[in-house]
């Protein structure tokens, strides 16, 4: 069911001649679209505002997917996960048994150590999955807090190599994060597809609208009016804009 918030942000559009994307929900969104194999795409948004929820029902639709899991407990990301079926792993495996049709990880890299030591560990074992997925190609990599993976780790080289050369591979990476500033800018620039959720900050607004590569000003104004779990959506390639609104739900 959509909000009164959601209503009237269509209504105050029809009668402002405001030019925002339309409405369409989320059942015949997700009839409607393709991700193929090798298109990235970004989600970002506060906590609370139905990202991870969003990307766990957009990753339905690859085969072969590997969640990077930065905590070494986190019930409310790794949970879910595992009910959909994602197997807990702390080692990576490249090659999925041959007759998978499918494989799905949830890969935690734990560690016993803390501090500067510990993050190097850290990082080191995710830099070794994002190098043997460009090397066997046709994996999905969902980093569910790209900024701390590329800022803090220091994974950001490894990610722009997936970014920019793993279409070629049928790579594809699906990156999610709360802020929309501090992240890579390929996060933006290398995504087929954006899924922006709303935010009131008249600056982190400006910033999302800036790199989407579309009509700014549309965006921009989208952004700012959006009602909890509404998102607007964006390929950057076609130029196509809409809203939906995701289901708080997994399937």
């Amino acid at each position: 069911m959509r909000g009164r918030d959601s209503l009237e942000l269509d209504a105050r559009n029809a009668r402002n001649g405001e030019g925002l994307p339309p409405f369409v929900r989320w059942d015949v969104f997700m009839s409607r679209w393709v991700w193929r194999q090798g298109e990235h795409l970004t989600t970002i948004g506060p906590t609370g505002s139905g990202k991870t929820v969003l990307n766990r029902q957009l990753l339905h639709r690859r085969d072969f997917v590997v969640v990077l899991g930065v905590k070494n407990r986190d019930p409310e990301l790794y949970g879910p996960f595992q009910r959909e079926g994602y197997k807990l792993v702390h080692t990576f495996e490249p090659e999925p048994p041959e007759d998978a049709e499918e494989h799905k990880i949830l890969y935690v890299p734990t560690t016993d150590k803390h501090g500067a030591e510990g993050r190097a560990r850290k990082a080191a074992r995710f830099r070794g999955v994002l190098n043997d997925v460009y090397d066997v190609g046709y994996w999905c990599v969902y980093a569910d807090d790209v900024q701390y993976l590329a800022d803090q780790l220091r994974l950001e080289t490894e990610f722009e190599e997936l970014w920019m050369l793993g279409r070629s591979e049928k790579v594809t990476v699906a990156a999610s994060s709360q802020e929309p500033v501090n992240i890579p800018l390929m996060a933006y620039g290398m995504a087929t597809h954006l899924f922006l959720f709303g935010n009131q900050d008249l600056r982190r607004a400006q910033r999302m609208a800036e790199l989407t590569g579309v009509r700014r000003e549309i965006a921009e104004a989208t952004i700012l009016g959006l009602p909890p779990h509404e998102f607007l959506y964006i390929n950057r390639f076609t130029g196509e804009m809409l809203r939906s609104r995701v289901l708080t739900r997994t399937y």
